[in-house]
């Protein structure tokens, strides 16, 4: 995938209509609903898709990932980048 084909850092992720995080008590963990899909996130992704609210920018995210799990920032801002340009894809989110 080339950077062409991924979301800016200035952009704001927010979940598509009729997709949500909820917990389910059968796996005891927040899972992302979708439409005849249920998608478990491991915890990175899980506080990425938390900030998918319209309003917080991808680099953003990444500045308070990085400092919370002590990783390189461009590292970071990169991997959500891919992240939501895959969700993206599949109708999960929407970019504002």
């Amino acid at each position: 995938m080339s950077g062409a084909d991924l979301p800016a850092p200035e952009a704001r992720p927010l979940l598509a209509r009729g997709v949500r995080l909820r917990h389910d008590p059968v796996r005891d963990r927040v899972v992302l609903l979708a439409p005849e899909s249920v998608i478990e996130a491991n915890p990175t992704a899980l506080a990425v898709l938390k900030a998918c609210t319209g309003e917080v920018t991808i680099a953003a995210m990444a500045a308070d990932l990085a400092t919370r799990f002590g990783a390189d920032r461009a590292l970071v801002e990169a991997d959500i980048r891919r992240l939501i340009a895959d969700l993206a894809r599949r109708r999960l989110v929407v970019l504002a």
